[in-house]
Formats: C-alpha cells, sequence, structure tokens
C-alpha cells in the first residue's frame, strides 16, 4: 500500500523520523506537510494510533497528471472503488487544492463524487449513497498544481487533537508541533524538562505521552478505518490491546510553569484528562529556577498579551535570565518574533503554525 501523511510544515523530518521509529520503514518528504511511505494494512493502525507527529493518514489510490475537470472526472473514475466500498456504504469526497486553476475546491469535490458514484455503478450496479455530514468512507482528492492525489482517509478529525484538552488557553499551541519541539531537543526521559511559559501543559505533556509510548487513547474508537472492511478489522483490535500493553508509566523530571494561575489549573486539568504525571506550578518565566536539562518552550507572539514593546520587553528579560543560567543543556524555542532575539541560536528551523511564519530557534 501507498500511504500519503500529513504533518505541520517544517516537521517532516521528525515526523520522517517517527514514522522509521513506528513501523521500520524509511518515509520520503512529498512536499510541504506531506510524507509518502509503502506499507501494509497493520501500519495505518500503527500510525493513526501510535503517531504524535503525523495529522491524517490516507491511503493513497491515484496520483495523476490532468489540466481540465474532465480529466480529473476520467483519471478518479477509473479507481475500482468496489475494493474499498461496500455497497450499502455512505462516502463523502474532501477536496483541497493548490494553485492557480479556473476551478474551485467545491468544483473538484462535485466532480470527483460524480466519478466515484458513475465508477461503482457500472462495476457493481448500485448507486453509492452520499453522506456529506457523517460519512462512513471519506474519499480525500487533493490537487495540487497540474497533479492530483485521490485517496481514502483512515483517519477521520486530524490526529492533533488528542482528545486530552479540557482546558483551552486562549493561543494553544497544536500537540504535533509540541512534539517535535521535545524531539528537537533530543531529550530523553532521564534528562529533566522545564517549559517556563507553560500556558495549558502541552509540551509537557505530549513530553510524558512520548516517553511513556502512550497511543492515542482517547481516540480509540473514533477512527476512520473502522469502517473500512477490506481491513483486517480483527487483528487491528489485536494490536490495539498489544500497543496498550507497551505503555510504560514512571516518575519523569517534567515541570511546567506560567504566570497566570488560571492556566497553570488549566494544564493540570489537561494533564489528567490525558492520562500522564506532570508537575505544574505558578512562576514568572523570568525569575523560575532554569535548572533543568532540557529547556522547551512556546514564547508569547504578541498577538493577544498587549503591544509589541511589552513583548520585546519580556523577550530581553527571558533571553538574559536564560543566558545568566550556566545548568541547561539545550533550549528550544518556538517563536513568531525570532527578531526579537540577540544572540545567535545555533540552529533555525522556520516553520507554518497555521498561516502564522513562526521559527523554533535552538540554543546549546
Amino acid at each position: 500500500m501507498e500511504l500519503l501523511l500529513t504533518t505541520e510544515r517544517g516537521i517532516e523530518s521528525v515526523a520522517a523520523q517517527e514514522v522509521r521509529e513506528l513501523i521500520r520503514r524509511r518515509a520520503s518528504v512529498a512536499g510541504e506537510g506531506r510524507l509518502r511511505v509503502r506499507g501494509d494494512a497493520r501500519d495505518i493502525l500503527t500510525l493513526n494510533y501510535c503517531s504524535n507527529s503525523l495529522h491524517r493518514v490516507v491511503l493513497l489510490l491515484l496520483e495523476s497528471e490532468f489540466s481540465t475537470l474532465d480529466e480529473l472526472y476520467r483519471a478518479v473514475k477509473g479507481i475500482a472503488f468496489g475494493e474499498y466500498l461496500s455497497p450499502e456504504q455512505s462516502f463523502a469526497v474532501r477536496a483541497s487544492r493548490m494553485g492557480e486553476h479556473d476551478f474551485t475546491s467545491l468544483d473538484v469535490a462535485r466532480v470527483a463524487g460524480q466519478a466515484v458514484i458513475d465508477s461503482y455503478a457500472e462495476a457493481r450496479g448500485v448507486r453509492l449513497k452520499v453522506n456529506l455530514d457523517a460519512p462512513e468512507v471519506v474519499v480525500r482528492v487533493e490537487v495540487r498544481q497540474s497533479t492530483c492525489y485521490v485517496g481514502i482517509d483512515t483517519t477521520g478529525e486530524s490526529l492533533h487533537r488528542r482528545g486530552y484538552r479540557v482546558y483551552q488557553h486562549p493561543a494553544p499551541l497544536k500537540p504535533s508541533i509540541s512534539y517535535a519541539l521535545v524531539r528537537i531537543a533530543e531529550w530523553s526521559a532521564e534528562e529533566s524538562l522545564l517549559d517556563p511559559f507553560c500556558g495549558s501543559g502541552t509540551i509537557c505533556i505530549e513530553a510524558a505521552r512520548y516517553a511513556w509510548r502512550m497511543p492515542n487513547l482517547l481516540r480509540r474508537e473514533s477512527f476512520l478505518f473502522w469502517k473500512l472492511k477490506f481491513l483486517p478489522l480483527e487483528e487491528f483490535r489485536e494490536m490495539l490491546v498489544e500497543a496498550e500493553a507497551r505503555v510504560r508509566k514512571r516518575e519523569l523530571p517534567i515541570r511546567g510553569c506560567d504566570i497566570s494561575p488560571k492556566h497553570v489549573a488549566g494544564a493540570r486539568q489537561n494533564a489528567e484528562r490525558a492520562g500522564v504525571a506532570v508537575s505544574f506550578f505558578t512562576c514568572d518565566a523570568t525569575r523560575v529556577s532554569l535548572d533543568c536539562d532540557k529547556l522547551v518552550t512556546n514564547l508569547p507572539y504578541g498577538l493577544r498579551i498587549g503591544s509589541r514593546y511589552k513583548i520585546a520587553r519580556l523577550y530581553r528579560k527571558f533571553e538574559r535570565h536564560l543566558l545568566a543560567s550556566e545548568t541547561w543543556k539545550r533550549a528550544v524555542i518556538l517563536t513568531g518574533a525570532p527578531e526579537l532575539f540577540e544572540t545567535e541560536p545555533a540552529q533555525r528551523i522556520d516553520i507554518m503554525y497555521g498561516s502564522l511564519p513562526t521559527a523554533i530557534l535552538v540554543f546549546d
């Protein structure tokens, strides 16, 4: 099987490393926020249930060049959908588009959806049911310039939605990015980790989940692959038990602090919901002891907390505090204002957080 994997733009190398660790297969970067890997049915469950960096796992059925909607229709119609959908199942097409075209994503979804219906009707003599709100099978059609990719979504809601965020921070960080920051820090469970701007606790929680080898327990029954009858679903049930048996709960030297008692209380709620043990406390990040092996944090961007001057002053104070401490080994900082740092980082990784250009700064 050819699998198309999506992740956050900029952390593709972290995702590729995790894929190799999980399924012992080498994934190749296939563009911004995309990986490809050849695998088997078992890899579909493993990547969905155990990955921390991926957003979606799509079983790729077609990659084709096209220029018109008629050509797109013929390409999609040529897929043997009878191998993937049962006659009684409903489906929907989810389309996305990048590039300059004289058609919209809605046009792509409409044309591709008709192609699926016509293909199935010719092969099986059955007209498939369309359910746009709660389909049993989701066909994903992605158009990038003059290339279309068609596949079966095995995930459903993006994997970065872990299900543990019961407290909503006004500027939450995606768990997939939090995990990537921890991996870039090269943190191990024997080392201490501190997040001095912890917010709702996502970085600390993701570090603990990674160390414990915790799968996506709260997403256990929600994956779309459970509706795909061509997959070995009974074997998948056994694999779930095996993955859960590998969870290794132990005490971890992970701490997070925030100047807001409200956020600290919320971080504790999220950690409890996630099922991990992390220490959170209230403190000013520019005064807290930085006695840790690895410091991993997401600095305020200035979008919500006030003026540019206020943010610049905070950055200067924190940078001085960071450099004055001689205890940490590596600091990994995500920021939307990297130009406010005067110290040159050992490494800089530019990423897109949604539509916001951000940078991961690594200090050693």
